[in-house]
């Protein structure tokens, strides 16, 4: 399951992604309260390979699968919102009008900095927690995120994805046929809970 506070009514999903962007900005301008970098032992390259409907719970997951010969895989339960935003910018679709993951990327590169990484750290009580490191003004710093906003993040920059290596293949797999749809970003976008019960 993707990291994520406490549920909040529908339609509120503008206001939580606003949140998302202040405290991003409050963590870039008071650099001494963001963690120090991570350590670089046991991470692990991946790509994502898609975005795909969990049949049984009716749930986005997104599928991170180790480079080179390996192969293993890792993956994680996302909500809508941000199963739609990782499944465009796969698709290198058009900005019409900018999401939370577009401003990030403005907001960095108005402020002098790029995202160096995108890290899924642990997982911790059916949870997985991830970091994007940012370069800023000759400064490193480690920003807590949700597995899901450092992804669709690291797409929009180029920046690459890494994974503990203790995480991979350590999640049930989906059913790899027909009933395991691709999300179709295009499509309004279905009401669903964002970390369901596995």
């Amino acid at each position: 399951v993707d990291a994520g506070g406490p549920q909040l009514p529908s339609g509120s999903g503008s206001s939580r992604s606003q949140l998302r962007v202040l405290a991003l900005l409050t963590c870039l301008l008071l650099a001494s309260a963001c963690k120090p970098e991570l350590a670089n032992d046991a991470l692990r390259a991946v790509h994502v390979a898609g975005v795909r409907l969990d049949p049984r719970t009716d749930t986005p997951v997104v599928d991170l699968v180790e480079d080179g010969d390996a192969g293993r895989s890792l993956r994680i339960w996302i909500g809508e919102f941000e199963a739609q935003s990782i499944s465009s910018a796969l698709e290198r679709e058009p900005i019409v009008r900018p999401n939370p993951h577009d401003l990030w990327k403005d907001l960095l590169e108005g402020l002098e900095g790029r995202v160096s990484r995108a890290l899924v750290t642990e997982l911790r009580e059916g949870t997985f927690y991830a970091v994007i490191e940012v370069e800023s003004r000759g400064r490193s710093l480690s920003i807590d995120a949700r597995p899901s906003d450092a992804i669709a993040v690291a797409l929009r920059t180029g920046a690459p994805v890494l994974v503990r290596e203790s995480l991979l293949d350590s999640y049930p797999e989906i059913p790899d046929d027909e009933s395991a749809l691709e999300i179709e970003h295009r499509g309004r976008p279905r009401e669903t809970r964002e970390s369901p019960s596995l």
